[in-house]
């Protein structure tokens, strides 16, 4: 099997989304864990490199709150990070027009894009009903979770609902609802 990776600009856009709260104490941690973000970043990032540098920085930039909530934290600002960009301001003042039931098939898709390990399946169970199976969340379900619900809130998703179950500690299915 070929080893599992992050591509570059996964971790660029993650990065670039935290902006200035990439601290020198934080780029060090991450240098000792495998991140040279100092240094130009790798095609790839071996994904246990990747889920260390996802629970490093989730807890440097949220040490307030609960793991879970730290790292739902980090991935709704990925999704604040795109936007930041010429492109994704772009795409993102899209997804409105495009509505939440489109958009939830962009993000599984997109989920796809992101490394060489991940496999989702997305199954309707009826208008504003979804489920989201994933095979990897880097340890924590919840980064996964905030971008869901970041893309779906920003696609006009009114009274939203992402709930993480089944996470064997690599997998997880997210039940999306929201109001139709």
């Amino acid at each position: 099997m070929a080893e599992q990776v992050v591509y570059r600009h996964t971790i660029e856009g993650l990065f670039r989304s935290i902006g200035s709260r990439l601290t020198p104490q934080l780029k060090e941690k991450l240098k000792q864990a495998g991140l040279d973000l100092g240094a130009p970043i790798p095609r790839s990032t071996p994904r246990l490199v990747f889920a260390e540098a996802l629970r490093i920085t989730a807890q440097h930039l949220h040490p307030d709150v609960d793991t879970d909530e730290g790292f739902r934290r980090l991935g709704a600002g990925l999704i604040h990070g795109v936007e930041q960009t010429l492109l994704g301001k772009a795409l993102v003042a899209m997804w409105p027009i495009f509505g939440p039931e489109r958009v939830v098939v962009r993000i599984q898709e997109s989920f796809a894009t992101v490394n060489n390990y991940l496999k989702t399946e997305l199954v309707t169970q009826g208008l504003a009903h979804h489920v989201l199976r994933v095979s990897e969340c880097n340890g924590n379900p919840g980064y996964l979770r905030g971008i869901i619900e970041a893309g779906l809130t920003r696609a006009g998703a009114r009274n939203l609902r992402v709930e993480p179950f089944d996470f064997d500690g690599h997998a997880c299915s997210y039940r999306i609802q929201w109001e139709p």
